[in-house]
């Protein structure tokens, strides 16, 4: 038997608001990639769902 699920998304509820402010603010002087590490790295939370989260914002 096998069972495949699907995995978990990063939602902005996921993420910490100071986190995602933080982001914001970075962003305005840096490229995403770089942006989204510091963030990452400042707030504690990975920096793959910052920069997924990102990437989602500017799609809109």
């Amino acid at each position: 038997m096998v069972l495949i699920v699907e995995g978990h998304k990063a939602q902005e509820e996921d993420l910490p608001a100071d986190a995602l402010r933080t982001l914001a603010l970075l962003q305005a002087e840096l490229p995403l990639k770089k942006a989204a590490a510091l963030a990452a790295e400042i707030h504690g939370v990975k920096k793959n769902a910052l920069y997924k989260y990102a990437l989602e914002q500017q799609g809109e």
